[in-house]
């Protein structure tokens, strides 16, 4: 986490999930992060099936210094969430 006189910036590592696996709520003083990931392969032929499932989940919640949650940016890019969030 950045914490400067303007704004707080926090950044998540979250390779292999996609944007919609992801929900983020901000408030005036905490942010909550949760992100699960469904994964299911199928294979069936004559003779053989095979079925593989996966999930991930990631979450996390920390309190903040006063932000307005209005102006908050986020944007996920090549699995890096940004949050940058201007302080009131």
């Amino acid at each position: 986490m950045i914490n400067n006189q303007k704004e707080v910036v926090l950044e998540f590592n979250l390779p292999g999930f996609k944007r919609e696996d992801i929900n983020v709520k901000l408030s005036r003083n905490s942010v909550v992060i949760k992100a699960r990931r469904k994964y299911k392969n199928k294979i069936q032929k004559k003779d053989f099936f095979h079925v593989e499932k996966s999930s991930r989940m990631f979450n996390y919640a920390t309190t903040l210094p006063k932000i307005n949650p209005d102006k908050a940016k986020i944007e996920f890019k090549g699995g890096v969430l940004r949050i940058k969030a201007p302080k009131e």
